[in-house]
């Protein structure tokens, strides 16, 4: 039973308070808050964070490579066998050369690189599993590069966060205090209104830090925290992490590159990694005297940072080997040094209480939708010009082929205007999301390991924005050029051609959508026209009759076609009276003499639709199936 313990004094929403544990559950050796806790805490602050150390040996970490020359693959080993322990309370920072492994090591402690590792992790005494869900709730990691969405302010991006990762058994009045305390605390109460996208490169990387501190993590993983700041700014984000390892008795892990000496001293640890070994664990008041006692002394006023990584590099004649062989031999010396493991089913606990949930599925799909929105709003720029531009090319269409739609001399010209206007919503359609979706990626990629939200109500919010905007532009080109061409003025018509037409469109979004998602922008940039092109061909280049056999699978899956012939007889067919025949002789007087030589006459619009529908429903089970494999697979 844990009884309560004095707290340090401190303002931070997240500081510990004294609770009876004794209701607590225990996982990975950890003891989780209850439901219970938040609600008595509402009028003070979050429950008492399980403190946690983190243990880790023999940990290596292989990638395959595969080459032109050899059918067999290459496996390469990153890193050989590294071992470390990580406590509460300390600020530990991992240091070594480019390319010596040190995100590598960071992103394998985290749990964000599962494939390729080897070896054991320990929490508390306890293994952890690969995919440890639990794990996730008691810790964070904070990327590199920070990808705050810019088009919301301060305010709105911690509050959207607190009801995804609080969820709403907590009232909305106690997560508002939070979200103050945590800005006030983080040095950010000022840019309460302030848009994300204008926050300066240390405010970016504080906001970053509050927003993952709603969910009250145990353990922070911090990557290059530093990189982009100035001295002040790196002054201020140490201090902060320093806080919060030594006051909320947090395990903060972070790498850096090259500190200045200021900086190393904030430090509780350093653990040095070289050409995928460790090389020095330890203090950093250890580190000098570590050196010295294997011949390599630092000189007078050398910055012990750029000293320990040139001697890192080889600058003073000490080998890799020597100096991981130099780390290993006091913990080969000390018997008592050993390593508990326990056998992963004993991490799972029975009867296991859980925190309060993080918000549900449906208001998942409305915290993100409403994101989604707002964004929108702030920076509508690229809509309205999306707008703008299919209105134009809906006048300029329907001028180019005014009349075409009525006149039996203009069947040929109304036949291209159909292509045309089919081939222009389907590009914009599928281009827009292709190269706009990679990154969202990053965005996503980082909440959802962080366990903002599931990947459903995700893309379910993103369809909910993107369909009604695409079926909008597509209206708007498709109204006024429609009009301006002539076509029949019959509801049943104008409904089929515009159902028919924006189905089409929806269906090549849900095209760019899978193309964004499975292929980097620079084979997207390709592959999006050459697929819409490839499928274009068939129902307007060739008939199915003259399609050789080879490729007439390719005639009944193109949902190109489809739309394009249900245009067709949408316009010419159901029955349609005698064209206007302003010459002696129209040879398409009767629509239906168009259809039969086109050899569309039996076409099925209700069949076409379902295929088109049918393909952009699939497209988007097969994103969504991309996507999940993209999280996961790590």
């Amino acid at each position: 039973m844990t009884t309560s313990t004095p707290c340090s004094p401190s303002r931070s929403s997240l500081s510990c308070c004294q609770i009876d544990h004794s209701s607590h559950d225990d996982v990975h050796g950890v003891t989780v808050a209850t439901k219970d806790d938040y609600i008595l805490q509402e009028k003070h602050s979050f429950p008492r964070r399980p403190e946690i150390d983190l243990v880790f040996h023999d940990i290596r970490y292989t990638v395959t490579e595969w080459s032109l020359r050899s059918i067999k693959p290459k496996y390469k080993e990153i890193l050989h066998g590294v071992s470390g322990e990580f406590n509460a309370g300390e600020l530990v920072a991992i240091m070594g050369p480019s390319g010596a492994g040190k995100s590598t090591l960071l992103n394998v402690l985290a749990g964000y690189t599962v494939r390729g590792v080897a070896g054991k992790i320990l929490v508390n005494g306890k293994v952890r599993g690969p995919y440890s869900e639990r794990w996730k709730r008691t810790s964070c990691y904070i990327q590199q590069e920070s990808l705050t969405r810019t088009g919301i302010t301060v305010g709105e991006a911690m509050t959207l966060a607190a009801h995804l990762k609080l969820g709403y058994t907590i009232s909305s009045a106690y997560k508002h205090t939070q979200v103050l305390e945590l800005l006030e605390m983080l040095g950010l109460s000022y840019c309460y209104d302030t848009l994300c996208g204008k926050l300066s490169g240390g405010q970016k990387k504080r906001l970053d830090v509050a927003l993952e501190l709603l969910s009250n993590p145990s353990v922070l993983f911090l990557d290059e925290p530093t990189t982009g700041l100035d001295s002040a700014s790196c002054s201020q984000c140490i201090a902060l992490l320093k806080r919060l390892a030594k006051i909320e008795r947090r395990t903060v892990i972070c790498t850096i590159h090259q500190p200045s000496a200021l900086l190393l001293e904030m430090f509780d640890a350093i653990y040095a990694v070289a050409g995928g070994y460790c090389i020095y664990r330890g203090s950093v008041k250890a580190l000098l005297p570590h050196m010295s006692s294997i011949g390599v002394d630092c000189p007078p006023y050398h910055n012990p940072a750029d000293f320990l990584l040139e001697v890192a590099i080889g600058d003073y004649g000490i080998s890799v080997d020597k100096l991981a062989a130099a780390v290993e031999a006091p913990c080969k010396d000390d018997k008592s040094i050993t390593y508990t493991t326990m056998p992963q089913s004993d991490v799972q606990t029975d009867n296991a209480k859980e925190p309060p949930p993080p918000a549900g599925f449906l208001a998942q799909c409305y915290l993100l939708y409403k994101r989604q929105l707002l964004c929108l709003k702030r920076d509508y720029t690229l809509l309205v010009v999306r707008l703008l531009c299919h209105l134009l090319i809906g006048v300029i269409f329907g001028y180019l082929y005014m009349g075409s739609g009525y006149r039996a001399n203009g069947v040929l010209a109304n036949y291209v205007y159909l292509y045309g206007s089919l081939l222009l919503i389907v590009y914009t359609g599928k281009m827009a999301v292709t190269l706009a979706f990679p990154q969202e990626m990053r965005i996503l990629s980082r909440e959802h390991f962080n366990r903002w939200y599931r990947l459903a109500p995700y893309y379910i919010s993103m369809l909910l924005v993107e369909i009604p905007f695409q079926a909008s532009c597509a209206a708007t080109y498709l109204a006024v050029s429609y009009w301006l061409t002539g076509q029949p003025v019959e509801t049943p018509r104008i409904i089929s051609f515009m159902v028919v037409s924006i189905a089409a469109s929806l269906t090549a979004q849900a095209w760019g959508f899978f193309i964004g998602a499975t292929t980097p922008v620079k084979i997207a940039v390709f592959a999006g026209p050459i697929i819409a092109v490839l499928f274009s061909v068939f129902g307007f280049c060739i008939r199915y009759m003259d399609t050789p056999q080879g490729f007439r699978w390719m005639f009944h899956i193109s949902y190109f076609r489809a739309s394009f012939h249900s245009l067709l007889h949408t316009v010419y067919g159901f029955g349609r009276m005698d064209l206007k025949c302003d010459d002696f002789y129209c040879h398409y007087k009767k629509p239906t003499q168009f259809l039969k030589e086109m050899d569309i006459a039996d076409t099925s619009v209700v069949n076409n639709l379902i295929l088109i529908l049918g393909i952009g429903v699939l497209m988007h089970l097969l994103t969504a199936s991309a996507l999940w494999c993209k999280l996961n697979r790590r």
